[in-house]
């Protein structure tokens, strides 16, 4: 079985007959009467009626049907993300997760394209569970990942990012109101709704309370706008990025320092002793030159 006779099979049953499929295809109606008899003999399946003068299914024609339609699809969709890895050999590929507008990131890989125009640059976003797997799998040449993402692990970093983590709470909040850091302790009591558990920022937030003994009350987890709406109608309060407020804004939500402060490096990430390409040594070559610069982003 071929995909070809997955398309072939899928423009009969929606042309209704073998004559019209053969004229949208640009082959010969004998040709496609052929592909679909080979497909028929691989599946051992009959799947054309052909004692009628249209194409009708068979019983497991029908059901094979919205088989075929998937898997073609699927093929599809396959062939499109591969595209740019056949089209564009040389590219260099980073994986990061969804945070180059809070950070301003965006404009530092335009200004590399556009002093190497030569280089083409794929960015995917994914969420953190697959970042340093793709990494791992040399899905990705390098990452943009959050510093504490990597604890006990050996990787290669070059900082991009500063953020700290922060304390968000209804304006008119006792905490708030007092306009001080607030420390972990302050929040024993509180209702907290955190982020997403799979998150490094969810982790890092129990780590901080296991290692102040406390049991923090949380009283849900959710994405960063979810969180900030229930935030804005007093459900609780939360601990996240201080840059989230770059994007987000509510007038009723106060942001405050927590102390000790933590901090949030963002950093670009190659495995330690992975051969470089000459396109990703150049790329950070020029990040370790925005660094001399200056140009590091700091909340």
């Amino acid at each position: 079985m071929t995909f070809e006779q997955l398309q072939y099979f899928i423009s009969i049953v929606e042309h209704d007959t073998f004559f019209d499929a053969a004229e949208d295809l640009h082959i010969s109606q004998s040709a496609l009467s052929k592909q679909i008899m080979r497909l028929e003999k691989d599946l051992d399946l009959k799947l054309f009626d052909r004692s009628r003068q249209k194409a009708c299914l068979t019983d497991a024609g029908t059901a094979f049907y919205p088989e075929a339609v998937s898997l073609y699809q699927n093929y599809q969709h396959m062939l499109s993300r591969m595209k740019p890895y056949k089209s564009r050999p040389d590219a260099l590929r980073i994986g990061t997760l969804p945070i180059l507008t809070q950070y301003g990131l965006t404009h530092l890989f335009l200004r590399f394209e556009n002093k190497y125009p030569d280089i083409p640059v794929i960015l995917e976003e994914v969420e953190e569970p697959d970042l340093l797997q793709g990494l791992s799998d040399k899905r990705y040449d390098m990452v943009a990942a959050r510093g504490h993402m990597l604890s006990g692990q050996s990787y290669e970093t070059f900082l991009i990012a500063e953020d700290e983590l922060s304390v968000v709470l209804p304006a008119d909040h006792p905490l708030a109101l007092n306009r001080c850091p607030v420390t972990l302790q302050d929040l024993a009591e509180e209702s907290l709704i955190l982020m997403n558990p799979y998150t490094s920022i969810y982790q890092l937030c129990m780590q901080l309370f296991k290692k102040e003994n406390i049991r923090p009350h949380i009283v849900r987890t959710a994405r960063t706008e979810s969180i900030l709406s229930a935030v804005s109608v007093k459900e609780g309060i939360s601990l996240l990025p201080k840059s989230n407020f770059k994007i987000f804004h509510y007038e009723n939500i106060a942001l405050l320092p927590l102390h000790p402060a933590v901090t949030l490096p963002v950093v670009l990430v190659m495995e330690k002793g992975q051969n470089s390409s000459k396109n990703t040594a150049l790329f950070l070559s020029f990040i370790k030159s925005e660094q001399s610069k200056q140009e590091i982003t700091n909340l």
